[in-house]
């Protein structure tokens, strides 16, 4: 009775979300952490690890889903994971409190998530991700990060990058922070195993198709990272540095995540995601970037509307 009870699906799925949720902590604060003790300079940290550590879940979710071939599940998890950063995390963040956005941030970042997004929406239109598209994709994020530190290196570009280390910080010394990093490492690994296992098994068992389980319960769990350090900086009075994190993050989802796991297997893209979803994804970014320049604030009732479509989104396809 035990064991079919840990084989069921959906076991395996709430596992994994409890999993990737406490690992994918673990594992941006062990690593922010060790770079700290390091002396790694607090704008590269938040640069580079806070913003791609984020995406570990989701990365290693698509990889595992590449790896067993399921490529609906690659690119759903990415798609259903932007989508959720935006109407979802954001959404909460406002109903919470609503937050005001810098002008340069949302005008250089946003417009950048709004260029992959549409390169996401062209990738749709061929069809499929090549290795040499994904190598394109990675040159792109390398280019953009190094942009990014060469233009970022004002007052308070570096007091916003200390805050989010501060944020992440573990107490103790390196011993303590390479635990936790090896830990989180591994229970992310672990996680998205439970995860995509759980995803198919319940895809089976439903009748319905692994895209929509991707694009809904397995990118819910792997925007869990997104969700807690984005809810905890603005509850903290940094929502600056949230706004960043999420749209660092959508930007990783589509190059880092994409076009590495392009390089384990080529990602075939089903008509259904790229006429769908995909431009849905792109719509629901452009909604974001307009919300939070209104303004440059974002409010409670354009965080509400953020949640009703999102809830609109998961009925939609379900029964679609």
């Amino acid at each position: 009775m035990v064991k079919q009870a840990m084989e069921s699906p959906i076991f395996l799925l709430i596992a994994g979300f409890i999993v990737l949720g406490f690992a994918g902590e673990a594992l941006l604060r062990g690593a922010v952490s060790a770079a700290s003790h390091l002396k790694v300079p607090p704008l590269i940290i938040g640069l580079t690890i806070i913003a791609f550590g984020t995406s570990a879940p989701e990365l290693t979710v698509s990889v595992k889903a590449a790896l067993n071939g399921q490529p609906d599940i690659s690119i759903g998890n990415v798609v259903g994971s932007n989508i959720a950063n935006i109407l979802l995390v954001l959404g909460l963040m406002a109903v919470v409190s609503p937050f005001a956005t810098q002008k340069g941030t949302l005008a250089r970042d946003g417009s950048f998530m709004l260029g992959v997004s549409v390169v996401l929406v062209g990738l749709g239109f061929i069809g499929f991700i090549s290795p040499a598209l994904g190598t394109l994709m990675l040159l792109g994020l390398i280019g953009f990060t190094i942009y990014l530190y060469s233009s970022s290196r004002t007052g308070a570009d570096t007091q916003e990058a200390e805050a989010g280390v501060e944020e992440n910080l573990l107490p103790g010394g390196p011993p303590v922070a390479l635990l936790v990093l090896a830990l989180g490492l591994a229970g992310v690994i672990w996680g998205a195993d439970l995860m995509v296992d759980g995803a198919i098994l319940l895809a089976r068992q439903l009748g319905i198709s692994e895209a929509v389980i991707a694009l809904s319960l397995v990118a819910l769990g792997t925007s869990l990272p997104e969700l807690a350090v984005s809810m905890v900086a603005a509850l903290r009075g940094h929502a600056s540095l949230a706004v960043g994190n999420i749209i660092g993050s959508n930007i990783s989802n589509i190059l880092l995540i994409l076009g590495a796991t392009s390089l384990i297997a080529p990602l075939p893209i089903s008509d259904l995601m790229a006429y769908r979803d995909i431009p849905i994804m792109l719509g629901v970014a452009a909604l974001g970037v307009l919300f939070m320049g209104s303004g440059r604030r974002m409010s409670r009732l354009e965080g509400s509307i953020c949640l009703a479509l999102y809830a609109s989104y998961m009925g939609f396809i379900f029964t679609a």
